[in-house]
C-alpha cells in the first residue's frame, strides 16, 4: 500500500471571521491510499494552529515520518490500531495530519472488504434527520443580515454565532437569532479572565443555551465557574482533544462535547471520544473546521452517527456552499432545513471519488 498526498487550498466563496482567525480558503492535508489490487481511500485532515499547533506544513512532515515509520504496511484495522499505540505521543501532537491518514486507511479497508466505513467499525446506520447547523461568522453587519436572510429562508434555525466581545454587537445579534430557534455562541477562547467571560455572558443568558470556549483552553477550574455563574453549557473544542481532557473537567457545570474528526486524531480516536463523552452524560455536537471538503464531511456523518441519541448538533456538509470547489464527487451539501443529503445506497467505503484535480495533486 502507498500514500500519496497533496494540500489542495480551494478558494472560498467569501472570508470567514472569527476571534481567532480570518479565512478565504481552504488549509488541508488531502491523502490517497493506494492498495495493491487498484483501490484506493481518501482522507483528510485540517491543521489548524490555534486548535492543535498544526501547520499544513508540520502535517506533511509528520506523515512523511510516518511513512518511514511503516505506516503503508498496515493491512486492516487491527493493525491500524496496534501501530496507532505505538505512536501515540506522536499523534497527539499531530492528530489533523494523522486523521488524513488513517480516514484514508479506513476507507481503503472498507472497499476492500466490500463494506461502507459503518459497517467495516460496526457503526449502526439509522433513519437519523442529519441537519446542518446555520454558523455565523463574527463579519460585518451586512454580511450578518445576508447570512440571517439566506439561512432563514432554507429554513435553518439552529445556529452557533461567532462572538467578537463587542457586547452590544453581540447581544443584538444573539437576541434576533435566539427568536428564531436554539443558539450557541463560540468564543474561540476569546477573554483572557473569567470575570470579563462572565460579565460578557450573562447578558445573552437567555438567548444561547451554551458558550464555546470562552477562555484559554483546558481552564479547567475557569470553564466550570463560567457555566456555574451563567447557566449556559459549556462547549469543549480546544479544551476536548483527547480523550484525557474528559477526565480533567470541574464539576459544577453541564459540559458538551465539540468532537471534529480532523481536531481528534482520525474516526477512531473521535468514535472513542464520544463514546467516553456518552458514558459522562455528555451530549455531542459533531463539529467541522472551516472549509473542510466533503472527505471530511463524509467522516463527520460517521462520527455523528455513533453519537447516536445524543448529538445535539451537526456543522458540517458546507461543501461547494463555502468552496467554489469540492475534492470529491458527490459533494455532500444540505438542503431545506439544513438536512444532510445522505445517501441511502451503501457504497463502499466513503462512497466518494476524487476529482482530477486532486489525483493529480497528490503524489
Amino acid at each position: 500500500m502507498k500514500l500519496r498526498l497533496a494540500s489542495c487550498p480551494f478558494p472560498f466563496r467569501g472570508s470567514f471571521e472569527h476571534a481567532s482567525a480570518v479565512r478565504d480558503r481552504a488549509e488541508n492535508v488531502i491523502v490517497i491510499a493506494e492498495g495493491a489490487a487498484g483501490q484506493y481511500g481518501l482522507g483528510e485532515g485540517c491543521p489548524r494552529s490555534y486548535v492543535t499547533g498544526e501547520t499544513v506544513a508540520t502535517a506533511m512532515a509528520a506523515i512523511a515520518r510516518w511513512r518511514q515509520g511503516g505506516i503503508e504496511a498496515t493491512s486492516d484495522v487491527a493493525a491500524l490500531t496496534a501501530w496507532m499505540e505505538r505512536n501515540r505521543a506522536d499523534i497527539d501532537v499531530n492528530p489533523s495530519a494523522f486523521a488524513a491518514v488513517e480516514i484514508a486507511l479506513i476507507d481503503l479497508f472498507a472497499r476492500q472488504a466490500g463494506q461502507t466505513v459503518e459497517q467495516l467499525l460496526g457503526i449502526e446506520v439509522s433513519d437519523i434527520d442529519l441537519r446542518t447547523s446555520a454558523i455565523y461568522s463574527a463579519g460585518s453587519f451586512a454580511k450578518f443580515v445576508v447570512h440571517a436572510a439566506l439561512f432563514n429562508l432554507n429554513g435553518m434555525r439552529t445556529a452557533k454565532l461567532k462572538v467578537t466581545g463587542d457586547g452590544g454587537r453581540d447581544r443584538s445579534r444573539a437576541r434576533l437569532l435566539s427568536r428564531f430557534g436554539p443558539l450557541r455562541l463560540d468564543a474561540n477562547n476569546l477573554w483572557d479572565s473569567v470575570d470579563a467571560a462572565i460579565a460578557a455572558l450573562r447578558p445573552l443568558n437567555g438567548c444561547a443555551w451554551a458558550v464555546e470556549e470562552p477562555i484559554a483552553s483546558r481552564d479547567w477550574k475557569g470553564l466550570a465557574a463560567i457555566g456555574a455563574a451563567t447557566g449556559m453549557s459549556v462547549i469543549l473544542d480546544e479544551s476536548g482533544t483527547r480523550i484525557d481532557d474528559l477526565a480533567a473537567l470541574h464539576s459544577g457545570a453541564t459540559y458538551v462535547l465539540n468532537a471534529r474528526v480532523s481536531k481528534q486524531g482520525g474516526l477512531l480516536r473521535t468514535i472513542a471520544i464520544i463514546n467516553a463523552a456518552r458514558t459522562r452524560g455528555m451530549k455531542v455536537i459533531i463539529g467541522a473546521q472551516v472549509g473542510e471538503t466533503s472527505i471530511l464531511a463524509r467522516a463527520g456523518i460517521v462520527a455523528a452517527r455513533a453519537a447516536g441519541s445524543d448529538l445535539v448538533a451537526f456543522e458540517g456538509a458546507f461543501g461547494t456552499r463555502l468552496l467554489v470547489r469540492d475534492a470529491v464527487t458527490p459533494s455532500i451539501g444540505f438542503g431545506y432545513g439544513g438536512r444532510v443529503h445522505l445517501d441511502r445506497r451503501p457504497r463502499a467505503g466513503l462512497g466518494l471519488t476524487p476529482t482530477a484535480e486532486v489525483e493529480n495533486a497528490c503524489q
